[in-house]
């Protein structure tokens, strides 16, 4: 599964939004923990009672974040986020692959959260 989006938003923004667990908490799930950091742990939890849990694979400050996260009895899958500057802001592209039944199952989810996230990058006024 692959989603991309254009955010009116510097990169630097766009990296705090990923990694501030007050930001994510207001687009990714209802609450995050996040150690953002090469083996740091990785908890959401959902407003229906699902819980993911994993670690970060890989960061690359203000240009990758991956991590490996699963729902408990599942097998996991692997998110990596890409953060680009482009001339009308920063582009986003999220790849999630394997742990979830039929892709299209993530897709949706996907389109959802980063929705969210471009509404809240409008919104917020990071220092």
């Amino acid at each position: 599964m692959e989603r991309a989006i254009l955010l009116d938003a510097e990169p630097e923004r766009v990296w705090d939004a990923l990694t501030e667990e007050s930001l994510l908490s207001e687009w990714l799930a209802d609450e995050v923990e996040l150690d953002p950091r090469e083996g740091g742990e990785v908890v959401c939890r959902y407003a229906d009672g699902e819980e993911r849990r994993g670690e970060v694979a890989l960061v690359e400050e203000a240009e990758r974040l991956a991590f490996e996260w699963r729902r408990q009895g599942a097998e996991p899958s692997l998110v990596e986020i890409q953060v680009e500057a482009v001339a009308e802001g920063t582009l986003l592209t999220v790849r999630e692959t394997g742990g979830f039944g039929p892709l299209l199952a993530a897709g949706p989810a996907w389109s959802s959260r980063l929705g969210g996230l471009r509404l809240i990058l409008g919104r917020v006024v990071l220092a």
